[in-house]
């Protein structure tokens, strides 16, 4: 299948590690040039040595913190400036932390959330401009899948994204005139660095291995194994796609079928 991605430009926000890693060289696979951006320099360096490698794309390190608004901006014009363009936008950088709703410090709320949420909303808000004027583009927004899956640990994520979901489908309708396609992709457990640092903690808590951790945690899905970031890329890459010039205001589960409810 003929994505056309070839010869597009993207910019992927925590495109050095895990997801938004694999997006990178999935778009980085099917022509793209990319634009991969996050806090650590060496790592996004390294990244994209690994892309140049495998797929010969042409690939911007353009390093910042997107929990501010003057390196939201900055980031957003240095991929302009070297390309001319930003056709495809790929919101996945912000990791937020959970714990007990009563002792999370205030700062920890709003620091999550100045990267997670007005990370996306303010890099959004610096691209659309550019994509109305070109005539079209493409926004996914990656959001956890505790927007529609809510524990009390967790509530500081799961308020982030189903605030992003509902961001997205508005985000969408306001650029519906200017064939700007929004969606969301909303992945569950995904095997990142980020997700073994998790099962050793929970294996180091239940006094279990890490291999039984993760055999469990795997166990309480229908496909019994968690996602891989490619599971996740692939899907991405779909959307921003022309295959995908039909679907917007969306948000797409990727969770192996393990939510139960049926959304409308």
């Amino acid at each position: 299948m003929n994505l056309e991605l070839s010869g597009k430009t993207a910019l992927v926000t925590g495109g050095s590690q895990g997801i938004g890693r694999a997006i990178a060289f999935g778009l980085g696979a099917e022509g793209a040039r990319v634009a991969i951006c996050a806090r650590d320099k060496s790592r996004l360096e390294q990244t994209a040595q690994e892309i140049k490698a495998k797929s010969s794309a042409e690939v911007l390190v353009v390093p910042g913190d997107l929990s501010r608004l003057d390196e939201v901006n900055r980031v957003a014009a240095t991929v302009k400036e070297r390309f001319g363009r930003i056709d495809i936008l790929v919101n996945n950088a912000g990791a937020i932390r959970g714990g007990d709703f009563l002792t999370i410090p205030d700062e920890q709320w709003a620091g999550d959330w100045s990267l997670k949420i007005l990370g996306y909303v303010r890099m959004a808000r610096a691209v659309f401009p550019m994509m109305h004027a070109q005539g079209g583009g493409r926004i996914v927004n990656v959001v956890g899948a505790a927007a529609r899956n809510p524990t009390p640990g967790y509530l500081t994520g799961g308020i982030a994204n189903s605030g992003l979901i509902n961001f997205s489908k508005g985000l969408a309708d306001l650029g519906a005139p200017s064939n700007i396609l929004v969606t969301a992709v909303s992945p569950a457990a995904t095997a990142t660095a980020r997700w073994e640092s998790l099962i050793a903690q929970q294996a180091a808590s239940a006094g279990k291995s890490v291999e039984a951790q993760r055999a469990e945690a795997a166990s309480h899905y229908p496909l019994k194994r968690i996602a891989t970031p490619e599971d996740i890329a692939d899907l991405v890459c779909f959307l921003v796609s022309a295959r995908a010039s039909f679907i917007t205001g969306v948000c797409i589960t990727v969770d192996g079928g393990a939510t139960r409810g049926v959304y409308l």
